[in-house]
């Protein structure tokens, strides 16, 4: 049929309309958030469908090809969208004709739109565990990354190869930005590829008076300079404070191992960044991050974490409803974080109801998280026997016999329940608990989701999908961290890691996700991981019989994503009723060769049916901090700093023969493999320290910054928050 590209008039104002329905007048407790929000009208939340009003404008994209991820109706040439939603999908324009009669009928206008013609159009990309705001920070301190590091807003950052480079990119952002009397967060360092730790006396070599902290990749060491630490205030008294710690001559060192410490070292420094000038650069530059790879729903799995729910659900609001954010956001709320707020049972899930209401078009919130056992990155993980090769231990956060208790009244009350896991005894225990919530309450459509799920077996995922639960595997632990796990958890469970076939052949709804920074927000890397799964040390297929296809993995990075996240009514795929949110790529994942999947250019992005092209991605005025580059100036850089040195990446399972500091009492395993990896031999004199403390999930950095007690303003200036005509 022929479609007349101009406006054709306007609608019968006499028609019925119907735009109302599924809206409601939202209003925020005054009580809750200290701060009553005028009324407005909105979706209700990603959960409601509005009906177009009959003569709302039709746009009709045309591409190369759709991939609409509706296995009834796999792909199409043309997308007519209403307000905001898609209203009918075609393999070809007649397949429109429907509704284009119609509009033409009651003078609605419709416009052509090609833009798309030369590209694959996939439903947007849902990141399923994301962290705006703290993983937001991170990203956008100066970095000290070994690995290259992508940047929105120009060239990516090569990362740093050796103590030297490190010190040198130090040196060279020292020297381009000049003393402002604040301290300086570096990020990044990898403690394990630099082969030591870092101290005062090696920062002042390199950044001379200037207060300088550098914050370690995993978030739960930090190192300072000399004057760092004099605007500190550390003095010997902090030798309370696990962590913290101090020379022969009884000085503190510039070395603060675990949350606890690193939390206290840094927060003031943290609550100085965090103004209402500086958050809306750090947000958005992640932002621009997920945007740039083709995200169109992020998540935060950690609301009120860092300031609060009050502060951090507002900032959520003002943020995506704000022209900085083109992105939706679905926030889960940290379940510890409103059972300290409002008490364990009716008041904390109180607060959470109240942010469900809170719910509109750009910002879901829903549901609540735990944590099980401790980090996949740091061996804190909770394994299984045989466990690890050298003795080791993990860590609990929540133990198995008290995950229940946590669980309950959530579970009672009807609530969403995520769970962080990653060793193979956290999921049986997950799981565990899980199969007791069922007997004590059947539930059916509870959406109960493991997340990251690092190592586990394939009974897990026989038991899981039997009892109703969801997996969000963070295939990052097997590409990034296979090669490396095999000396300490054996060869077949690091090659095992992220199980995702097994998962899917167990009838387990399964979904990717990043959990950046753990990784950085990139489901087209995502996808490829777990289609080829190559170790990024060995170049090698790693647990080849784990490997899924590339429409498996593309579901996980869309609509199955959805599905754990409780939004794919809205979100996850095209079809008719779902919003108009899609990436637009150079090639279709599902027709590449596999190993050129995370090659494909993404053009930008549509949300809402409006057009977000990746060139038109820019810093605000004042743009996030700068990432260092390496300067070519040769400069006196110290290469160890004895006897704080680490052992070597190849040999972390044997301590070095120059450490020769004998503990004063006998050392307990543990705690020689701890000073074999991190080559701090004061640490064998407590044991209950390491465990506690220095294994620890990143995330529980900001459980322990949260209880800093921070006073923190976290809001959108009005300037910004205002929308453009």
């Amino acid at each position: 049929m022929a479609v007349d590209t101009a406006q054709v008039g306007n609608c019968d104002k006499a028609a019925s309309r119907t735009d109302e329905c599924g809206m409601f007048y939202a209003r925020c407790s005054a009580a809750l958030i200290g701060l009553a929000l005028s009324t407005f009208v909105s979706s209700s939340a990603l959960s409601a469908v509005a009906v177009s009003a009959p003569d709302a404008p039709i746009t009709v994209f045309t591409a190369k090809k759709f991939v609409t991820m509706d296995p009834g109706w796999p792909e199409a040439t043309a997308v007519a969208v209403q307000n905001g939603r898609i209203l009918s999908v075609g393999r070809t324009m007649e397949d429109l004709a429907p509704w284009l009669d119609a509009a033409k009928k009651n003078g609605t206008s419709v416009t052509m739109d090609a833009t798309f013609k030369d590209h694959v159009v996939v439903p947007g990309f849902v990141e399923g565990h994301g962290h705006p705001l703290i993983g937001a920070i991170a990203l956008t301190r100066p970095c000290l990354s070994h690995f290259p590091q992508p940047n929105p807003y120009g060239a990516d950052f090569p990362g740093v190869k050796d103590l030297e480079a490190c010190g040198k990119a130090i040196a060279a952002y020292l020297a381009a930005n000049p003393d402002n009397g604040k301290p300086v967060i570096f990020w990044g360092y990898d403690v394990a590829v630099m082969g030591q730790h870092l101290d005062a006396a090696w920062l002042d070599k390199v950044a001379g008076p200037r207060a300088v902290y550098v914050w370690d990749a995993s978030e739960h060491f930090v190192y300072a300079s000399t004057a760092a630490m004099k605007a500190r205030g550390v003095t010997k008294a902090e030798a309370s404070i696990p962590g913290v710690t101090f020379g022969r001559d009884g000085e503190p060192k510039g070395q603060f191992f675990g949350a606890d410490a690193a939390a206290w070292v840094l927060a003031p420094a943290l609550q100085a960044m965090l103004t209402p000038a500086e958050v809306p650069g750090i947000m958005k530059y992640l932002i621009d991050l997920g945007w740039k790879n083709g995200i169109t729903t992020t998540s935060d799995m950690a609301l009120g974490m860092i300031a609060g729910i009050e502060a951090e659900s507002r900032l959520t609001k003002q943020f995506f409803n704000s022209p900085l954010a083109p992105l939706r956001c679905v926030s889960i709320t940290a379940a510890d974080v409103a059972e300290r707020e409002k008490g364990v049972g009716d008041g904390a899930i109180a607060l959470v109801r109240s942010l469900e209401a809170m719910s509109d078009d750009k910002v879901t919130f829903r549901g609540v998280k735990f944590f099980a056992d401790d980090s996949f990155l740091s061996f804190g993980m909770q394994m299984t026997g045989p466990g690890y090769t050298d003795g080791r231990v993990g860590l609990w956060m929540t133990k198995p016999g008290d995950m229940m208790q946590r669980y309950e009244p959530w579970w009672k009350a009807g609530m969403q329940l995520h769970t962080h896991t990653n060793g193979n005894a956290g999921v049986k225990a997950v799981i565990d608990a899980l199969a007791s919530l069922q007997e004590i309450k059947p539930r059916f459509e509870h959406r109960f989701t493991i997340q990251h799920y690092g190592i586990s077996t394939p009974e897990d995922a026989y038991r899981l999908a039997r009892l109703g639960g969801f997996a969000s595997v963070n295939p990052y632990y097997l590409y990034a961290r296979g090669d490396i796990n095999a000396p300490y958890i054996g060869t077949d469970r690091a090659e095992t890691a992220a199980r995702l076939r097994t998962l899917l052949d167990s009838g387990v709804k399964t979904a990717l996700h990043t959990d950046t920074p753990v990784a950085l927000p990139e489901p087209l890397e995502a996808m490829w991981i777990a289609v080829n799964r190559i170790g990024i040390e060995s170049g090698k297929v790693l647990g080849a019989a784990e490997r899924i296809t590339p429409a498996e993995a593309m579901r996980m990075v869309t609509i199955d994503a959805a599905v754990t996240l409780g939004v794919e009514e809205n979100v996850g795929s095209i079809r008719a009723g779902k919003y108009a949110d899609f990436a637009v790529l150079d090639a279709s994942p599902l027709e590449v060769d596999p190993m050129k999947i995370r090659d494909i250019n993404v053009w930008g992005i549509v949300v809402g049916g409006v057009k977000h092209p990746a060139s038109d991605i820019k810093p605000l005025a004042q743009p996030a901090p700068s990432k260092p580059v390496p300067s070519k100036t040769t400069l006196s850089v110290p290469k160890s700093s004895s006897p704080t040195s680490a052992v070597p990446a190849s040999s972390r399972t044997t301590a070095r023969a120059d450490q020769t500091t004998t503990p004063k009492k006998s050392a307990d395993p543990r705690a020689l493999s701890f000073a074999a990896r991190y080559g701090n031999m004061n640490a064998l004199a407590d044991i209950e320290a390491i465990r506690r403390h220095t294994d620890g999930c990143r995330l529980e950095f900001w459980r322990a910054i949260s209880l800093e007690g921070l006073e923190i303003t976290l809001e959108i200036q009005d300037e910004l928050h205002r929308e453009t005509p």
